[in-house]
């Protein structure tokens, strides 16, 4: 029996290390590995549609697993939620709340209504899909009563220490390694745009790690659109894995509650690897730098501190980065170590020098020209070892020289490098999932009369047979009766407080209760409690509210906010420049009949120089005396506060996703003084009967950025120097079919359709 009520099961002064479980023996794993926390996904809703994910079963094995050793579990409800999804979403929220976990992790702000008032038992934690990067972001989710925030992948640690010293109330979790986005996470629109797989959906094609040709843009100066030396094709929106360990001791002492390992994808063996190097970090013990090159093994592109410990600046300037680039251009996928050098290729078998030791079964790789793309691999296993003496071995050292035999058809080259991308005994041994589940446990009232027992707990009744009879010898009843319905099997319920009436003509210890006729009586009973609960738990449990309709300004074509680079939103430095040399704001917002647009940036690193050009342009507005009439749209969450205070007119744009009539009743209570929305932009048509009120639908033809990136395109993906950079620039790329525009301004790469 198990009663987890207002029970706290982490300390808050340690540093919480929480591992990817895309399955439940990935999770098992963690745990026994060190982790202190998984987060996981359910077969809908997660934004990780392709990992295993868990079963209602599954939560409830890994729920009593965490209970019983301390750990905690965090579930993700991370995509975005249409109207017709509403009652899926909300049986597996009713099944969540049920076994019970220490927080969910949602990106759709429908969400937070639903959870606050239905599931209050639920911790809101903001998924990095918010793209929440900046004080005011993190502010606002506080307001909205989330419990932790998940910050975006891109900022610096001075970043996060500014927000951490900001917000001292609300918990922050950082990622500390795993595969880096080239898009803000939520930011990120060429999935869908592509292949009709919606990232935001869980369904990312990872269209990043594609292959792509460059070449200049003709209608800018060359010094806006070089090239330099480098290559004109490669993966140049693949970036390096995040490796951040370098820094894990210091996020701890700053007081960041938890950080993060990516990978949902990926394997146990993996999960076990990355749960004990961590450890060993946060522990300060040496063999880290042994596990360093098993997890290494296992899983690795070209590895990176990321904007975290390699970026080269702590803040968005213009500081030369003289550190290593944060892409991984040049091969987009896993090349484990370094294994050693060729030295001869010769009658299908190649002579290495070793820099690391190798054993047969373990997997070798070397890079080869590819026929469509620059670079392809060849992938083998070692299946015989020779040493120097030509002797077979199953085993050889660094500094050896072996002789390794080829797959068919391999010819590598003296001088390339072989990888170890593999070891035969990574994996770790199958742990037993054949677990008990977690129990419920219910307060029962037992009533006994001379030929039935009743049996009660909240909505649940059933009366049996039972004939009493008076016993030879004092009997202790009620302990009897507990002893037998504590024992519940395979239920999901357990007996909690325990009432016995007795109607019986016989005093309670004078009575006799046969043994096998009360167990069969208790799987009876607990039969109908889980055959009750799967019947609730299926039910479509919404409570419906009548909702009053607001009338609102319609939108215009959401095409018609773009600028001629086709980018959605102004660049508030240029616009103020512009407002100062006294240009007319009608000659520089976006004009609809007699209204005027400005849609801002989801981008704001520098918070405080964002809103005060934000505060300039409305004073030079007020003064043209159009503030009136200018509509703001409002692309992120750390935009919210500014409009509500000066209760400017504004709306909802397309990165502040209105997937659901809960995320539009959401957007009115905020306190905006709010004249629309547009419709989450993936979606092009909806009933919304139920909506406080009507979105304006983006149309077809409008093309939002493919990425939106605080990695350079210049320095990260073209590998050219800062010294001497504009801070800008525009090239083209072009994948299998289609050419986009790539648009660098103050070190932010953006991919527009071109």
């Amino acid at each position: 029996m198990i009663d987890t009520e207002g029970v706290d099961h982490y300390p808050r002064a340690m540093t919480e290390l929480a591992l990817p479980a895309g399955s439940l023996q990935a999770a098992l794993v963690a745990f026994s590995e060190g982790a202190d926390a998984v987060y996981l996904g359910m077969k809908n809703f997660s934004a990780r549609k392709g990992a295993t994910n868990f079963t209602f079963e599954d939560l409830a094995k890994l729920r009593r697993v965490a209970l019983e050793q301390n750990k905690r579990i965090y579930v993700t409800v991370n995509t975005l939620v249409s109207d017709d999804q509403w009652e899926d979403l909300s049986r597996l929220l009713h099944q969540i709340d049920f076994i019970g976990c220490d927080g969910v992790i949602v990106q759709d702000l429908g969400l937070v209504n639903l959870i606050r008032q239905q599931f209050p038992n639920l911790k809101l934690h903001g998924s990095t899909q918010l793209a929440v990067h900046t004080i005011e972001g993190v502010k606002e989710l506080e307001r909205l009563g989330f419990e932790r925030v998940v910050l975006a992948r891109e900022l610096t640690i001075e970043e996060i220490r500014r927000i951490r010293t900001a917000c001292p109330d609300i918990q922050l979790k950082v990622f500390i390694h795993g595969a880096l986005c080239y898009s803000f996470s939520g930011l990120c629109t060429a999935s869908e745009q592509l292949c009709g797989r919606s990232a935001n959906c869980g369904a990312c094609a990872q269209i990043c790690r594609n292959y792509f040709t460059v070449s200049s843009d003709p209608s800018v100066p060359a010094s806006l659109s070089p090239l330099g030396r480098g290559s004109k094709e490669g993966w140049f929106f693949s970036m390096s894995d995040l490796k951040a360990g370098i820094v894990a001791q210091e996020l701890e002492a700053m007081g960041i509650e938890s950080l993060k390992v990516e990978g949902r994808m990926k394997s146990p063996a993996y999960t076990a690897l990355a749960s004990r190097y961590y450890r060993a970090i946060l522990e300060g013990r040496e063999e880290h730098e042994e596990l360093d090159e098993a997890l290494s093994v296992v899983f690795s592109r070209r590895q990176t501190g990321g904007w975290l410990a390699s970026y080269g600046r702590e803040k968005q300037d213009f500081t030369v980065r003289k550190t290593p680039t944060l892409g991984s251009t040049s091969y987009p996928g896993h090349r484990g170590v370094k294994a050693g050098t060729i030295l001869l290729v010769r009658q299908g078998r190649v002579i290495v020098n070793l820099e690391r030791d190798v054993s047969l079964r373990d997997g070798i790789m070397f890079f080869t020209k590819d026929t469509s793309e620059p670079v392809g691999t060849v992938k083998f296993g070692i299946s015989s070892l020779f040493d120097e003496a030509h002797r077979s071995v199953t085993h050889a050292y660094a500094s050896q020289t072996v002789e390794i035999p080829l797959p068919s058809g391999a010819l590598p080259h003296a001088g390339e490098f072989l990888f170890l991308v593999s070891r035969h005994d990574q994996n770790p041994a199958l742990l037993n999932e054949n677990l008990p589940t977690s129990k419920h446990p219910l307060p029962m009232e037992i009533t006994l009369t001379d030929e039935t027992i009743s049996i009660s707990a909240h909505d649940e009744h059933a009366t049996f047979p039972l004939v009493v009879s008076k016993a030879k010898k004092t009997q202790d009843v009620i302990e009897n009766l507990r002893s037998i319905f504590s024992q519940s099997d395979t239920s999901y319920f357990a007996l909690g407080e325990l009432t016995v009436q007795n109607h019986t003509s016989l005093p309670l210890e004078e009575l006799f209760l046969p043994l096998s006729v009360l167990k069969a009586i208790r799987r009876s009973w607990y039969e109908q409690l889980d055959k009750s609960l799967a019947r609730a738990l299926g039910e479509n449990n919404l409570q419906t509210e009548m909702v009053e309709k607001v009338i609102l300004e319609g939108l215009p074509a959401r095409k018609l906010l773009t600028t001629q680079d086709f980018l959605p939103y102004l660049d508030l430095k240029l616009l103020l420049s512009r407002l100062e040399q006294g240009l007319p704001a009608r000659d520089l917002l976006f004009a609809s009949e007699s209204l005027l647009y400005l849609p801002l940036s989801p981008v704001m690193f520098d918070e405080q120089a964002f809103f005060t050009q934000l505060e300039a342009i409305t004073s030079h507005l007020e003064a043209q005396g159009v503030l009136g009439s200018v509509r703001f749209g409002l692309n992120n969450l750390g935009q919210v506060e500014f409009f509500r205070s000066r209760a400017l007119a504004c709306f909802f744009d397309i990165y502040l996703y209105l997937a659901n009539h809960q995320a539009a009743q959401l957007a009115l209570s905020l306190g905006l003084n709010l004249v629309g929305g547009y419709l989450w932009m993936e979606r092009r048509e909806g009933n919304f009967a139920s909506w406080p009120f009507e979105p304006t639908i983006v149309e077809e033809e409008f093309h939002p950025p493919l990425f939106i990136s605080r990695s350079c395109f210049r320095h990260d993906s073209l590998l050219l120097s800062c010294e001497g950079c504009p801070h800008r620039g525009s090239w083209y790329v072009k994948g299998d079919k289609s050419r986009y525009h790539v648009i660098v301004e103050d070190c932010i790469t953006t991919v527009v359709n071109a």
